[in-house]
């Protein structure tokens, strides 16, 4: 397991849980992340340090491909986890407070319009991810 994002989504795990305690798994952060960065390997993640594929309507040098937004530029990767944490938030009406695994987590996220990928994709994903992580389901 990668201890450094593991410890940021524990961050951002506890600033999401603050009013919902313990209900979002660091866990499910640390696999969306790996996902979405390639394995902390993309250049959005490396060169801009943004974990999640995170995007604004500001435009920048950043543009994504598949859309009308550009993707958001953090300094640090603390910063993007710290974000991260408060931007769950947003997807309380859509369930995410009451995921009990990552496939209810994810679920969520769709249904709140985070990614555009189907979610059967997105799903074997980041339970890819979480095997390679943390070496079980």
């Amino acid at each position: 397991m990668n201890e450094y994002f593991y410890n940021l989504a524990q961050i951002s795990a506890q600033i999401a849980n603050e009013e919902h305690p313990d209900v979002i798994d660091p866990k499910w952060i640390l696999s969306q992340w790996h996902h979405e960065t390639e394995d902390f390997t993309s250049e959005m993640c490396n060169d801009y340090h943004n974990l999640g594929g995170l995007t604004q309507t500001t435009p920048n040098d950043t543009p994504q491909p598949d859309g009308d937004f550009w993707y958001m530029q953090f300094a640090t990767f603390e910063d993007c986890a710290s974000y991260f944490g408060k931007y769950l938030k947003y997807y309380e009406e859509n369930g995410i407070f009451n995921a009990t695994c990552l496939e209810d987590y994810v679920k969520a996220l769709k249904d709140g319009g985070y990614f555009g990928d189907s979610l059967e994709n997105y799903i074997a994903g980041c339970n890819n991810a979480y095997q390679e992580e943390f070496g079980c389901c």
